[in-house]
């Protein structure tokens, strides 16, 4: 029988990852937006943050109140590890609402959505969590609550308000969260078709409901941010697209598409090598980690996994609508740094991923789907923190960030940043 909760023994699994990236983000702390903000503030003062986030007017107060207080790093310490922790949890959850038959699998997903597989930049320890994740993670759960059953109309009520207050706050925090509410209103509309006529109709209203906040609640966030510059996130940035660009947008996103769904995890699982120490130890810690994902799942009942049209074309929806601002904006996601790009719809991805090698081996087959996963969260985890330590990222500082610099780029060397790690 498929188990619909959580065990201990997954949470600690996943917490064990999550500490383990969370404790080399703090020792290389600072380091790519964390390094160019606190190098900013050493050049020009806490007036920086505002130069740099005023884009995001609630995250520079966050930073200003941090700064006032010299906690950036206890702080984003504690930020980091509850929401790549919450984002696991989250993607278990979300596994269970698309694939309630096979819940029992819930933590395959979450392992490829906190490990360093598809999304690179969980050693970032404070303005990714802050700005990128947050947002989409109370979305998330706002989501959930709306798809939650309740006894009665006035709690149906308080807890629909609480949460379109949620998605209110996540996109004014930043506009990753409008990409989540997108597959919000995606998810609440596929579960209004597929169930009987009782419920349809409020899903109906709820998704409406969903698109409605997300609109006036984004309105909102672009009038604040007005004349905060960063043109080439916001939506009249479409209209200085080349016409070449535009043609090209629909092979663009259909690469995307191959990429989130299964192509990312193909391209981790073929550039595992053994030709290093540090490629030894992930490899060793791949197998490990490997071993225990197959004992939390190894007694549970198999169950055959059926083509579900539904589910997947949800998916693919969703995985679809998410792509469409980021291939507008004219980023690739193939570097390291644009996978941020992914977080918004990291539980999309990984459940995506997970079912289509479910649904592509054999019953017999199945157990290679959790060695499979459990190892490339090993690998990839343990091989991100040892390139880390070996090869720190050098902070480059761009030229909007100090205004009083000419040069097109300036790179801050390992000794400035330890110089600037002191700082806070």
């Amino acid at each position: 029988m498929a188990l619909n909760r959580t065990s201990l023994y997954e949470v600690v699994l996943l917490a064990v990852v999550v500490t383990a990236l969370t404790f080399a983000a703090v020792r290389i702390y600072p380091t790519w937006d964390d390094g160019r903000l606190m190098s900013a503030i050493q050049e020009s003062g806490s007036h920086a943050i505002w130069v740099n986030f005023g884009n995001r007017p609630l995250a520079a107060l966050f930073y200003v109140f941090l700064w006032n207080h010299q906690a950036f790093l206890p702080v984003g310490m504690v930020l980091h590890w509850i929401t790549w922790l919450g984002m696991g949890l989250v993607t278990m959850r979300f596994w269970r609402i698309m694939f309630p038959a096979y819940a029992g699998y819930a933590l395959l997903p979450a392992l490829l959505s906190v490990a360093p597989i598809l999304c690179k930049v969980q050693l970032v320890i404070l303005t990714i969590p802050s700005i990128d994740l947050l947002g989409p993670l109370l979305t998330f759960l706002a989501i959930f609550m709306l798809l939650s059953e309740q006894q009665t109309r006035l709690r149906k009520i308080i807890i629909g308000a609480t949460a379109l207050a949620l998605i209110a706050l996540s996109i004014l925090i930043s506009e990753y969260a409008v990409v989540t509410a997108a597959v919000g209103f995606i998810l609440i509309s596929a579960h209004a078709i597929r169930n009987g006529s009782g419920l349809k109709r409020e899903r109906l209203v709820m998704a409406a409901l969903v698109a409605g906040c997300a609109l006036i609640s984004y309105s909102v966030f672009l009038w604040f941010t007005r004349s905060a510059g960063r043109d080439a996130f916001r939506p009249a940035y479409i209209l200085e697209l080349s016409g070449w660009k535009l043609r090209g947008i629909p092979f663009r996103l259909l690469s995307g598409i191959w990429r989130g769904a299964i192509g990312g995890l193909l391209e981790s699982l073929g550039s595992v090598t053994l030709n290093s120490k540090a490629a030894l130890l992930s490899f060793v810690c791949g197998a490990v980690l490997a071993s225990l994902v197959v004992l939390a799942i190894y007694k549970r009942e198999d169950v055959e996994f059926k083509w579900s049209g539904f589910s997947f074309m949800t998916l693919l929806a969703s995985l679809a609508v998410a792509l469409v601002p980021v291939v507008l904006m004219d980023r690739t996601l193939d570097s390291k740094w644009d996978s941020r790009f992914w977080l918004p719809v990291l539980p999309v991805l990984s459940s995506l991923t997970v079912a289509i090698l479910f649904y592509l081996l054999r019953p017999r087959l199945y157990l290679l789907v959790p060695v499979l996963c459990g190892f490339l969260a090993g690998y990839w985890t343990t091989h991100e923190i040892a390139n880390a330590f070996r090869n720190p990222e050098p902070i480059i500082m761009l030229p909007h960030i100090l205004p009083s610099h000419s040069a097109d780029f300036i790179r801050v060397d390992v000794e400035k940043k330890s110089q600037i790690g002191r700082l806070v």
